[in-house]
């Protein structure tokens, strides 16, 4: 079987990046950035106040208290037309820019007004002010080609004066579920069948990485429905089958791929759950197939499947990285694969504890969904130890 790690090497090798378009900034959350963004335009662009108060001199208020002649007004959305000069100050709101003269803004909890127009300034909190540029430099490079944009990241397109942003197009994605077995809620179950859990929670997957999902429906163990379901898919970017892909007698998936022109670069990788697993591609198409089990193919989709997306998307980066955590209780391991457990993640005192979720193997969604993450035993470990350090991922 081929490591997870070989595994990734081979997605990132043969899994073609596709093309870059434009999109709405406000429209770019979780996207890759095909390019730099580079600032247009200082941020702030002008000296700001940091709260409401009085724009001041600071020489002015160096002996408390300080009695000063309100000389104007600054606004959010306007510009002084004036300069404050010695012992004068001018109202000022959050955000407005900072007349010509002051260099401190005195919060307005910190003073009082009195007659004829005069305000006494009774105690200081510091400068208050944002200076020009404190955000965002013209010229910064801000935000670089190949990060996955975070909505913070798309404040800060925003702050830099885009509108659209080039970002990697997401790719087509049919999916295709096999089995006789398999049938689709809310029709009546016969005898030795199950309700389809896999489509359902593979669409929540991947309909919001795809620019277009299909969803192709159940074909059973035939070849030839098979075939014709396989044909269609691959005029998608990526087709993701579940079922059909161990050793037995009707999973015919490998060999239908292969028919179908596909080049198979792995069959079977060493993980837990999740080992029966193909990865091939037909041109730019990228086909993967899942083992039946939800918990498997929920798994897959997280440490081998969504490499598959980023990379088609354009991500420097495959999988999200990993957090670490202290395990919460001794268990023994089978060594013979790298293993992802159902736990929940308690932090105690700033410290995350990974704690197990029993569950009864790799069909038990019931149970893995007690859980909010996966911890990852490395292959080879035979026994984990109680407050031993070991990395999760969080779903």
């Amino acid at each position: 079987m081929i490591t997870h790690e070989d595994a990734l090497e081979l997605i990132r090798r043969y899994v073609r990046v596709l093309g870059t378009e434009e999109v709405e900034t406000a429209r770019c959350a979780g996207r890759t950035l095909a390019a730099d963004v580079i600032s247009r335009l200082a941020s702030p662009p002008f000296d700001k106040a940091a709260m409401d108060g009085f724009a001041v001199r600071a020489r002015d208020v160096a002996k408390l208290p300080a009695e000063l002649l309100l000389v104007g007004e600054s606004f959010a959305g306007g510009w002084p037309g004036f300069e404050v000069g010695p012992a004068q100050c001018a109202r000022i709101t959050t955000g407005a820019p900072v007349p010509e003269g002051a260099d401190m803004v005195v919060m307005v909890e910190h003073t009082s007004e009195l007659a004829g127009g005069r305000v006494r300034v009774e105690k200081l909190s510091g400068r208050n002010i944002c200076d020009k540029g404190e955000d965002l430099r013209e010229g910064q490079v801000v935000l670089r080609a190949g990060q996955v944009l975070t909505p913070l990241d798309v404040g800060v397109a925003a702050s830099a004066g885009y509108d659209r942003l080039g970002v990697y197009q997401r790719p087509s994605v049919a999916l295709l579920c096999t089995g006789a077995e398999v049938v689709e809620a809310p029709a009546p179950v016969g005898a030795g069948q199950i309700y389809n859990s896999n489509a359902p929670m593979l669409t929540a997957l991947l309909a919001p990485l795809s620019s277009r999902f299909q969803y192709l429906g159940i074909v059973g163990d035939t070849e030839a429905e098979l075939t014709a379901a396989v044909r269609k898919g691959l005029g998608c970017d990526l087709l993701v089958i579940t079922g059909g892909v161990s050793m037995g007698q009707y999973d015919l998936v490998p060999g239908v791929l292969e028919g179908a022109g596909v080049e198979i670069h792995f069959h079977n990788c060493a993980i837990k759950p999740g080992r029966p697993v193909v990865f091939g591609t037909r041109g730019a198409s990228c086909v993967v197939g899942l083992p039946g089990n939800p918990q498997s193919g929920f798994v897959v989709f997280h440490v081998l499947l969504r490499a598959v997306l980023a990379r088609m998307a354009g991500a420097e980066e495959l999988l999200p990285p990993c957090k670490t955590g202290r395990v919460s209780e001794a268990f023994r391991n089978k060594p013979d694969r790298k293993s992802f457990k159902p736990c929940r993640i308690e932090v105690r005192d700033g410290v995350n504890f990974i704690v197990p979720v029993a569950h009864q193997g790799s069909a038990d969604i019931m149970g893995a969904s007690g859980g909010s993450a996966f911890f990852v035993v490395p292959r080879g470990v035979e026994r984990v130890e109680e407050g031993q350090i070991m990395e999760f991922f969080e779903v």
